[in-house]
């Protein structure tokens, strides 16, 4: 998960008029409170067409709204990525993945799938990208897969924190139509059907299920608004974006991160490493007096430190880093780790930012080289929205909870 990436970076004019659905209407939605609402809001809204992009489909109430969708005649294309895992799944996603397909056989629905095994070579290290295209006019898009953690329809504990952003631009849904009909081509040797995927299906074991109640803190609800322009951005080669956005920002810029290495570490080159040219794009920020406020997930959440052998690849490193760097230079910077208790989630599985309360970047690319260099991902930045300035108020809060 960490190696995300497909971004498509939309840069928003976010105004604050709630009318009729007309282009450029939007609705924005945090995980894991109001992501359900939001996710099931665009499914529900397809008339002729679903295509979705995804690195993880386990959602079983997604997965039926899907399949209800294709029942009443909407044509539906799914491209989902297939080794996640290498080649093991796990036996309760698949069995929920096969009840999935049956309940889409007999129709025109396409499930479609990125591996390896299809003989080519694989044209990104992972399809991460997180987007679905309604009646190809309608783009929604997030930071998070398809889990039941991440669109938590009674908001419990244990859920993923990430960002969603739903928007009617005619232009966007035509640029991505294009992405995804060049990624779902087969003649590129690198995707299969579903059914005809080899899996290697791991049985998990019937260990007890993690403890879950509901969330008893500060809840975000699904905010509404107008987008008066968009723009897209994709990785592989998505440096420019992030970099372009961090620039943006004039008097604050605040980070929340999943993964955001201080160092990138070129995995497929023996390992050579070099200074992050995102993290040295924020220190830039906060040397032209910029204050930078950055949110990072606990790596120990997962029992290790960010899925590397490179220590100087853990969030930690990167806190500490900024720390340093603050203190010595006397820069306006707070970097600190996500306390997940404090907020009641699992981890942060974000990769936002917010540049001077008015400009919003929701992306599903995280910080590392292999994110940004070597994979299919998206992103959305919005601007002019006291609406989305909740996400702003968000990290407040993150932040203000982390301190205490």
């Amino acid at each position: 998960m960490r190696n995300g990436i497909l971004v498509l970076s939309f840069i928003l004019g976010f105004a604050l008029e709630t009318a009729r659905a007309a282009e450029g209407d939007a609705a924005f939605a945090v995980s894991p409170e109001s992501a359900y609402s939001l996710i099931q809001t665009a499914i529900g809204d397809s008339h002729e067409s679903i295509l979705l992009n995804i690195y993880m489909l386990t959602n079983r109430n997604v997965t039926d709204a899907l399949a209800a969708k294709v029942k009443s005649g909407v044509k539906l294309t799914i491209l989902m990525e297939g080794q996640t895992f290498g080649d093991e799944i796990l036996l309760p996603v698949k069995k929920a993945l096969d009840d999935f397909q049956a309940k889409l056989a007999g129709s025109e629905a396409k499930f479609l799938v990125m591996t390896s095994q299809a003989g080519g070579k694989r044209r990104f290290v992972f399809d991460h990208a997180k987007y679905m295209v309604i009646d190809s006019r309608k783009v929604f898009v997030s930071s998070e897969n398809i889990t039941g953690s991440a669109f938590n329809s009674r908001n419990q504990s244990g859920g993923t924190r990430g960002w969603e952003i739903y928007l009617e631009n005619a232009s966007l849904a035509a640029q991505l139509s294009h992405i995804f009909a060049t990624d779902t081509d087969t003649s590129f040797g690198d995707v299969l059907p579903y059914d005809k995927v080899n899996w290697k299906v791991k049985d998990p074991g019937a260990g007890p299920l993690p403890p879950r109640k509901d969330r008893d803190v500060q809840s975000f609800d699904m905010q509404r608004g107008h987008v008066n322009a968009a723009s897209l951005c994709s990785s592989p080669n998505s440096l420019q974006c992030m970099l372009n956005f961090i620039r943006s920002a004039k008097s604050e810029l605040a980070l929340e991160h999943l993964s955001l290495p201080k160092v990138w570490v070129d995995h497929g080159s023996g390992g050579a490493t070099s200074p992050s040219p995102i993290v040295e794009e924020i220190l830039a920020a906060a040397r032209r007096g910029v204050h930078v406020r950055a949110l990072l997930n606990d790596d120990s959440t997962f029992g290790n430190q960010n899925d590397g052998s490179n220590q100087a690849e853990s969030n930690i490193e990167t806190v500490n880093y900024l720390k340093a760097q603050a203190a010595q230079a006397h820069l306006p910077i707070e970097a600190a780790v996500f306390n997940k208790d404090a907020i009641e989630v699992g981890y942060v599985h974000n990769k936002g930012m917010v540049a001077d309360g008015d400009k919003v970047f929701v992306s599903s690319i995280n910080g590392t080289q292999n994110a940004v260099m070597n994979n299919r991902e998206i992103a959305v930045a919005d601007r002019k929205s006291t609406r989305l300035n909740s996400s702003h108020g968000y990290i407040s809060y993150a932040v203000f909870c982390l301190k205490k």
